[in-house]
């Protein structure tokens, strides 16, 4: 009876503030929160009915891939993998698309990853090499770079598996000779393990498989995952644009250097990636640091004259792509601590009302994208993921303070110059931004 009396006066709470009063309290879901999911989901739905059955892919492209396909170098980054990456090149060898060579680049590992790699070296589209020293990332997708001989390069992580046509899938906006860089679609492999898995598996959802085909969109996506990409061989070869630069953000980096050389990046939502996400805090939280520092090292430090029309290079897409990046991650994370000192100070005797109001307005939210992106999806078994909505939104509040963190240690301690994603002896020669 208690809890029914007090659903009956949040209700009238809420029915009680008049238009203004509604803005003032619940500013933040209003103005940043409910254009994003209410006009952007509807906006990519309409858009991909239109490009399915008004704009098909290039047909002539498409044949070529079947009729003459271009041999395409796959390269794997491998580091104390022994329990994944068998998985990886049974996966990719029931691909669709068969004219493509593994390249397999051991980075030090210390358990049997070598003994593994070199017995599926033995078929003969495999290659292995290995560093007797670890390198770092950087270095041995460089070192796989620099055997390549196919004419697209895709990089993947050696902890991923994909959908049979996802690398067919991945090739086919490069008909479009604007393209530089073609970013797969990530999904939870290991979704089911914990909540915290599922929680990822609805981020995933929601920020790569609708956020990254909307930044597509509108031509100003900043990145290519560094779990599953596709790039020209002659766009980012080491005598060009020279390849991964070491250090943490590798990924990204390239990514934004392809942008700077005037190519589009796109995203490939039918190609997709299994990958394992952390299943503990302590691992989820180490990896979103090292993710946010980057947004800092590599849109605020590292490539900021993007910001300067008076740079050879300068493009307004790439500059309005970064603003959206640094909104979106940095100044809208800013003002959701902001937006939660503003109700605590100013309505602390309503916040029992006010809370569960937001509450239901981001469930009605979510669920309306979750929804969205089963139907672009086709996932229906995605649905079963709405019980597990209502915990979503105090996740994601959970990341905009570690991004918050992590901001401040990259912003005034150049903290990612000392992340040991890189060697020490590698660290030791990169430039501090």
């Amino acid at each position: 009876m208690e809890l029914f009396d007090y659903i009956q006066d949040a209700i009238r709470y809420g029915a009680s503030l008049d238009a203004l009063s509604l803005l003032r309290v619940f500013w933040f879901f209003i103005i940043f929160d409910m254009p994003r999911y209410i006009i952007t989901d509807t906006y990519i739905l309409l858009v991909t009915i239109y490009k399915k059955f008004v704009a098909p892919k290039d047909p002539a492209f498409l044949e070529r891939l079947i009729v003459s396909p271009p041999l395409v170098s796959v390269i794997i980054p491998v580091m104390n993998e022994e329990k994944t990456i068998s998985w990886t090149i049974r996966s990719l060898s029931e691909q669709s698309y068969k004219n493509f060579e593994l390249i397999i680049v051991d980075d030090g590992s210390t358990d049997h990853t070598s003994q593994i790699c070199t017995a599926l070296a033995r078929q003969d589209n495999v290659h292995y090499y290995r560093f007797n020293e670890r390198a770092g990332k950087s270095a041995a997708l460089n070192h796989g770079l620099k055997h390549a001989n196919g004419e697209f390069i895709v990089f993947v992580d050696s902890d991923t598996t994909f959908h049979r046509d996802s690398i067919f899938e991945l090739l086919q906006l490069f008909a479009n000779p604007h393209v530089g860089g073609a970013s797969g679609n990530l999904r939870a492999r290991n979704a089911y393990e914990n909540l915290l898995t599922i929680l990822q598996q609805i981020e995933y959802i929601f920020s790569i498989s609708i956020g990254r085909r909307f930044r597509a969109h509108l031509n100003i996506l900043p990145i290519i995952s560094g779990a599953f990409g596709g790039f020209r061989r002659e766009l980012i070869s080491l005598k060009t644009i020279g390849g991964h630069e070491p250090g943490p953000g590798n990924d990204s980096d390239l990514a934004i250097r392809i942008r700077k050389q005037g190519y589009r990046i796109v995203f490939i939502p039918e190609a997709i990636c299994l990958t394992n996400v952390p299943n503990t805090l302590s691992k989820l939280m180490k990896q979103r640091q090292r993710w946010d520092r980057n947004i800092i090292k590599n849109r605020i430090k590292k490539h900021n004259n993007v910001f300067n029309p008076f740079q050879k290079q300068f493009r307004i897409r790439d500059a309005i792509s970064f603003i959206d990046s640094i909104f979106y991650h940095v100044i809208l994370a800013a003002i959701t601590a902001f937006y939660i000192f503003d109700l605590a100070i100013n309505f602390p005797e309503y916040l029992p009302f006010i809370l569960p109001i937001n509450y239901v307005l981001y469930f009605v939210a979510e669920l309306y994208e979750l929804l969205i992106s089963v139907i672009l999806s086709g996932q229906f078994k995605d649905l079963w993921l709405s019980i597990y909505l209502p915990l979503y939104n105090p996740y994601k509040i959970f990341l905009k303070f570690i991004r918050l963190i992590a901001y401040a240690q990259e912003l005034f301690f150049n903290y990612s110059k000392n992340d040991p994603f890189a060697p020490y002896k590698v660290r030791q020669r990169m430039i501090e931004w």
